[in-house]
């Protein structure tokens, strides 16, 4: 009897550990909704929002939540507290706020600067960095990236002659099916890879079109996927058979990047070379690598930005461009009659038409619009913040919602189509639209801007003066259901347009 009693005692001893063990978690873990907190889904500790987040898409999560709790709504995932910001005026006063301006760690970011470092290395690069030195590296970007000609039309003959080769290679098909895929893709690159390294790529180059075919759809990619916020996934990612897919291609990347870096070395007159790879270097020399901007490892993750977001952004758009004008001969009619009247068919339009042609200005920035390339914007709050009247505390992740922004009826004239009209008046002026912000907003937004308006709008200007483009062997439209969205894949059949 008195040992039936004392293995009693014991279990109440146990049941009394797990009592107290349960509800110190209760009280102290991380992942209950903070006080104030904008409304959204029920947050429990450790789980956060999960339990109420199965058997639903990211993009249905989301669709969602702004249905039921508004324009600030809130879901946690394991002890990070995320915030959906809708409506433009809202995304705009958040995300502009410094407060606002800090980047998560994402798992991405953080498996190329893994490989990029030999694991050495947490926070490289623009796209993932925060803190001063992000600020430095972006500072030093900014000021000699305008001195190699972006935002201004130094920099357009350069453009110009990937265009040229562009039109000629295309010209040569001679009516044949093209695959629209990766046709973008050698052509942009040139562009960032003249400035970055003084070179470019040819035709058929085997080593680039090696490094293209293991690339990652953006489409592909979910920057808030659950997996991303378990702790230590990290240094795990490497080993997971399931994240192959994404690992492989980012190592591909790594390792393109690293010996473009070697060849340059290499170069016995890479000094006098004028090119953003030789100013860094030359910074790095100074310093003896030994600086939080200036080293080895900060440059792969500039060169891997440049090679990889770079290209692959503006990419999408063109493609994207090419597909949307295609399948509306309506107004791909309208484009080619205003080319036309305005510049004909003798020489190629430059950037300095972009006034006189407000149809086609129209048309391109309705394909931006119409893509959204990034559906929602992913930032983090650097400190405690306040916004529209909730508290925000420090690492909380925003999710700027650019989706609802680009198909909000009191925005848009025709929201729900492709419609050139959303940036014309009644009497066929360009009109700007402040909810129109295809490269971000505030202390993040894209270095490259200047350079991608002025590519996205020469290339398509020119291709749709020299060409009639339709649409063969069209894909599904892709099902996005992440952080991005993907341009549809299609081939398509150029036809010559003769002089006039």
């Amino acid at each position: 009897m008195f040992e039936w009693k004392g293995m009693l005692a014991g279990w109440e001893s146990t049941i009394l550990f797990v009592l107290l063990l349960f509800l110190l978690i209760v009280l102290f873990a991380p992942g209950r909704r903070p006080p104030n907190f904008p409304p959204g889904l029920p947050m429990l500790p450790l789980l956060g929002s999960l339990l109420h987040m199965q058997g639903i898409s990211l993009r249905g999560l989301l669709r969602k939540l702004k249905k039921e709790y508004g324009n600030m709504a809130s879901f946690g995932v394991f002890g990070t507290g995320v915030v959906l910001v809708s409506k433009m005026s809202i995304i705009k006063e958040v995300y502009s706020h410094k407060a606002s301006a800090g980047r998560p760690p994402m798992i991405l970011g953080a498996t190329r600067n893994y490989l990029l470092s030999d694991g050495k290395e947490g926070d490289l690069g623009l796209l993932g960095g925060t803190g001063p030195h992000w600020v430095e590296l972006r500072r030093f970007l900014l000021r000699h990236l305008r001195d190699f000609g972006i935002g201004k039309t130094s920099c357009e003959p350069m453009i110009r002659a990937e265009v040229e080769e562009l039109l000629e290679h295309i010209k040569n098909q001679n009516g044949q099916p093209i695959v629209m895929e990766h046709l973008f893709h050698r052509s942009v690159l040139n562009v960032l890879w003249g400035m970055v390294t003084g070179s470019r790529f040819k035709y058929g180059d085997k080593k680039l079109a090696k490094t293209l075919e293991s690339f990652v759809k953006l489409a592909d990619i979910n920057l808030v996927s659950i997996i991303f916020f378990i702790p230590g996934v990290v240094k795990a990612m490497m080993y997971l058979p399931m994240l192959d897919r994404f690992v492989k291609p980012i190592g591909n990347i790594c390792k393109f990047i690293r010996e473009e870096i070697e060849n340059y070395r290499s170069k016995k007159d890479w000094e006098n070379i004028h090119s953003l790879l030789t100013l860094y270097l030359t910074e790095m020399k100074k310093y003896n690598g030994d600086h939080p901007i200036f080293n080895e490892h900060q440059l792969r993750a500039v060169m891997f930005e440049m090679f990889a977001a770079g290209m692959a952004t503006t990419a999408s758009t063109l493609t994207m461009g090419m597909y949307l004008v295609a399948k509306h001969p309506d107004v791909q009619q309208r484009v080619h009659q205003e080319l036309d009247e305005v510049i004909g068919r003798e020489r190629l339009p430059c950037y300095a038409d972009l006034e006189s042609l407000p149809y086609t200005r129209a048309t391109i920035h309705e394909v931006q619009r119409v893509l959204n390339l990034i559906a929602f914007v992913v930032h983090c709050a650097l400190e405690d913040c306040n916004f529209e009247g909730y508290d925000i505390p420090k690492g909380t992740v925003f999710l700027a919602n650019m989706e609802d922004a680009m198909t909000d009826p009191k925005l848009w004239k025709n929201p729900d189509e492709f419609d050139p009209n959303n940036f014309l008046d009644d009497n066929g002026k360009y009109v700007k639209n402040g909810a129109f912000v295809p490269f971000g907003i505030g202390k993040r937004q894209c270095v490259g801007e200047a350079l991608a308006r002025m590519e996205v709008f020469v290339f398509l200007s020119s291709l749709f003066q020299k060409f009639t483009f339709t649409l063969v062997g069209e894909e599904v439209p892709p099902g996005n259901l992440y952080t991005f969205n993907a341009p549809v894949e299609f081939n398509a059949v150029a036809h010559v347009r003769p002089h006039l």
